[in-house]
């Protein structure tokens, strides 16, 4: 809630919305071409390009951008910039289409896949719009009206009413740390007032940061597109220390075990505290390395896909992709419900006071009365049930409601604690799916549409707001810029989809990512469709009973001094050793050899500094090499 102290001011100018349709019409079909051709995105970079290149562009005219305006245009332009969302339907076209798919028989009515996906999730196979490829063909017209009306109206409104509850409660009432909030603050403050006590640190980090960089991203990316020859000198994105010489596969089986190679998972270690951060490493090492290893041995009668399918040599992604789904899917569902029933009943009276503050008061800062947010809610999800229940109406309408309304707020309860104590943030996968499954619903539609399930933007949501708060922005702002973002990403979206899309066939060798990776999308969707993923009761509610009884555990436990954080321990389980272990090694250097050499108020008034500085380098380095990359991809067909 912006305080009765502070000046609020706005940062959703004519300034800040040029920046924002700049990042549309130049970032957003560059990082749309790179995806399809390298599977590689900028989405992030757009945010350090847009407000450096806005901010120098100011002061030559003899402006400035206030903090303000460079929250907006820092936030915004990686919304803008990210995977344009038509990209999805030109997906469902080739879905459609692919003799992958006809491989697959709907069990319920013994048809080939594609003769049973409804035509409100795509045109059916005979239709022409596959072939005059064109969004325009009166074929697609309900597809993106419903699809944008039930995941984007609909959707957004959920979002905003569960990021103003989770904002009281973990911004104002219980105030969570999030670090990551402290680190954007300080990169906005840092490129745009650029204080001298900060800006030599500042710099230093960010050129380190950059030189690594270079390294990692930029010595493959150059001597691949000027020799045809990828020199890698830093493993990207990580050290795979699970197959090889040296992999944990001779010893442990099923194991994952790496090193990432990302600065920015190094730094976090720089901003999280040790106990933190070695909780995670327990959790993630429980799970990833001792559990996928023992479910291969010792319960590999338990789970016979997972033995079946697991073989020696198997990189990170495969052991990954195949642990989760033959193993760890139900569990991880289970342990979100578990703690989320372990934050209600532990954070019950927080919950009841921010609800009481929302409503005694009409609308404070961007904190709309409760009323109001429950009517938002509410509304937009009874409506985006009920249009579901008309587009699917044989499936349970209760359980739909149940997991649009229950799942979504619990989803944004836990998710967003994880984010302000830990800066990750947890997504399950397959939720919906997996609840067809365990409903016994036996017809296929179901799967290409569901109503609205949210809470998944509501983490860095809340983290922006407590940006607003820290840079002194309106954040009513926040919400009035992502509308207008939002309305450019799907305007923009539409057009350069429908440009690439013309140009050639999606997949097609012109965009050699989609021949590799939407067939593989397709099978493991054609897999759950057909009933071929099991999905465990008995594991979710194992795995609930345990994340409850460890979140009623560390109330016990604190309560008499013993600082147990089974928040750290069960996120852990949801992240991959590869990301815990860096994070423990930049918390190791940083709180011990840093803070040593630095010491320790310097280092303390510095770490921030530092992370941003490595983010902004890291952010410039890869912006421009996927400037470099594109060119490179355009000048590949020789006219001989």
């Amino acid at each position: 809630m912006e305080s009765r102290g502070t000046l609020y001011k706005p940062g959703f100018t004519w300034r800040a919305a040029l920046a924002i349709l700049f990042a549309s019409v130049t970032i957003l079909p560059v990082n749309l071409y790179l995806s399809l051709v390298a599977g590689a995105t900028i989405a992030a970079a757009a945010s350090y390009i847009t407000l450096i290149l806005f901010t120098e562009v100011a002061l030559l005219m003899g402006s400035s951008i206030s903090k303000q305006e460079a929250f907006i245009i820092f936030t915004m332009s990686s919304v803008v910039a990210a995977s344009p969302v038509y990209i999805n339907f030109v997906y469902r076209s080739f879905f459609v289409e692919s003799p992958i798919t006809r491989i697959f028989k709907d069990p319920y009515t013994g048809k080939p896949l594609p003769e049973v996906i409804p035509s409100f999730w795509a045109p059916p196979p005979s239709s022409p719009a596959h072939t005059v490829r064109s969004f325009l063909h009166p074929d697609w017209i309900a597809p993106q009206l419903i699809s944008h009306f039930q995941y984007g109206i609909l959707f957004i409104i959920q979002e905003i009413a569960l990021t103003i509850i989770c904002s009281m409660l973990y911004n104002e009432v219980e105030r969570l740390p999030f670090p990551l909030a402290d680190v954007t603050s300080q990169l906005i403050t840092t490129i745009v007032e650029r204080p001298r006590e900060r800006m030599g640190m500042f710099l230093a980090a960010t050129l380190a940061s950059g030189f690594y960089s270079f390294l990692a991203y930029g010595v493959p990316t150059l001597t691949y597109g000027l020799f045809g020859v990828q020199m890698q000198l830093v493993p990207v994105p990580w050290i795979d220390l699970t197959t090889g010489y040296l992999g944990v596969e001779k010893v442990l089986p099923g194991a994952i075990l790496g090193i990432s190679t990302d600065p920015m998972t190094f730094v976090a270690g720089f901003i999280l505290p040790l106990r933190t951060l070695t909780y995670m490493l327990i959790g993630s090492v429980t799970v990833w390395i001792l559990g996928n290893w023992m479910a291969l041995t010792v319960f590999r009668d338990f789970f016979p896909e997972w033995a079946n399918e697991w073989s020696r040599g198997m990189s990170i992604p495969l052991v990954l992709q195949r642990s989760m789904l033959r193993v760890w899917l139900a569990p991880h569902i289970g342990v979100t419900v578990g703690l989320a029933l372990a934050t209600l009943a532990s954070s019950s009276s927080s919950i009841i006071k921010s609800l009481k503050t929302l409503a005694r008061v009409k609308e404070v800062g961007s904190y709309s009365s409760l009323p109001t947010l429950l009517a938002m809610y509410l509304g937009a999800t009874f409506l985006s049930v009920l249009i579901f229940h008309y587009l699917v109406p044989d499936f349970p309408v209760w359980l739909a409601a149940a997991l649009s309304i229950g799942f979504s707020f619990l989803n944004a309860l836990v998710a967003t604690r994880v984010r302000g104590e830990t800066t990750i943030t947890i997504s399950i996968p397959y939720v919906w799916w997996g609840a067809i499954l365990l409903s016994g619903y036996p017809k296929v539609d179901a799967f290409f549409f569901s109503p609205v399930i949210g809470g998944g933007l509501a983490p860095s949501w809340v983290e922006s707001l407590r940006v607003a708060e820290l840079t002194e922005t309106k954040q009513t702002d926040f919400f009035k810029a992502f509308v207008y973002a939002f309305a450019l990403y799907t305007v923009f979206s539409f057009i350069f989809v429908s440009f690439f899309w013309m140009m050639a066939p999606i997949p097609s060798s012109v965009y050699p990512w989609t021949i590799i990776q939407w067939p593989i999308q397709a099978m493991i969707e054609g897999m759950w469709y057909t009933r071929q993923i099991t999905v465990r009761a008995d594991l979710i509610l194992g795995f609930a009973a345990l994340a409850f009884a460890l979140g009623v555990l560390q109330k016990a436990l604190r309560a008499i001094g013993i600082p147990f954080d089974a928040i750290a321990l069960l996120t852990g389980t949801q992240v991959i050793p590869t990301s815990t272990i860096t994070m423990l090694l930049g918390g190791v250097v940083g709180h011990y050899l840093l803070r040593r050499a630095m010491g320790k108020e310097r280092w303390e008034y510095y770490r921030l500094t530092i992370a941003a500085g490595v983010a902004t380098g890291m952010g410039l380095v890869v912006g421009v090499l996927s400037a470099f990359a594109l060119i490179f991809k355009t000048a590949w067909i020789k006219p001989y």
